[in-house]
């Protein structure tokens, strides 16, 4: 998901990736799993198949924490921050582990355009000193609007496959 705000005089671009269920729901989707995972497990042990329970067991725990992975992945945010000739760069999951601030004027979106049609382009934030890959989850449409919204921005647009028309 691409969010453009204005704020005072700065532009605010957030990246977030689209998520289908939050924490709560993903809690319960993982509470009712584990209820009918163990209701077999325990039916086959009053049968006297005891060994299917630590196996259900194992997979309740590895289903609650492949889950909770998932879900902790989709709370990951990106901000670009544009305030006059500077730009900021802003990504974590709670709070900003990693910043970079660029010169507006020197820096440029580089693209690497997909090679098979079920890839994705690649953006890329490059200056002369640094270059930081950008909206890694985001589909391929959101990452359209994201070059639109730089664009519109004034924000130079390399791609590697210049010649192509798109």
């Amino acid at each position: 998901m691409v969010q453009l705000r204005h704020h005072q005089q700065n532009r605010i671009i957030t990246l977030m990736p689209n998520r289908s269920a939050n924490w709560s729901q993903t809690k319960k989707l993982m509470a009712v799993m584990a209820f009918f995972v163990l209701v077999i497990a325990l039916a086959w042990m009053f049968v006297g198949v005891w060994m299917f329970l630590p196996f259900a067991g194992l997979e309740v725990g590895l289903l609650a924490f492949l889950m909770y992975r998932v879900s902790y992945s989709t709370y990951q945010k990106q901000i670009i921050t544009l305030q006059g000739d500077r730009l900021m760069f802003q990504a974590g999951v709670y709070y900003p582990v990693r910043a970079c601030e660029f010169n507006r004027h020197d820096l440029a979106v580089h693209t690497i355009e997909p090679k098979l049609p079920l890839d994705q382009t690649q953006l890329f934030l490059q200056d002369a000193r640094q270059r930081i890959e950008i909206a890694q989850f985001l589909n391929q449409d959101d990452r359209k609007v994201l070059l639109e919204h730089l664009r519109a921005e004034g924000i130079h647009v390399q791609r590697d496959l210049w010649w192509r028309q798109g």
